[in-house]
């Protein structure tokens, strides 16, 4: 399937009789990086640096004991 680009590059949304020019299963997973894997790493990163303020407040300067 060959891609029909614009005068700037990039493909358009729909073909000329109306069908998707990118099938969706291809859309999300495209790319350098796809971006549920982006989403995932970022989400385990935040949950880590919480878990490490967390920790840091019941050990530590900051605790009451």
């Amino acid at each position: 399937m060959s891609k029909l680009k614009g005068p700037d590059g990039r493909v358009g949304d729909r073909l000329p009789d109306g069908r998707p020019a990118i099938s969706w299963q291809r859309r999300w997973t495209e790319g350098a990086l796809p971006l549920w894997l982006v989403a995932t790493a970022g989400g385990t990163a935040v949950i880590f640096v919480l878990g490490i303020f967390f920790y840091g407040s019941y050990t530590g300067i900051g605790n009451a004991g």
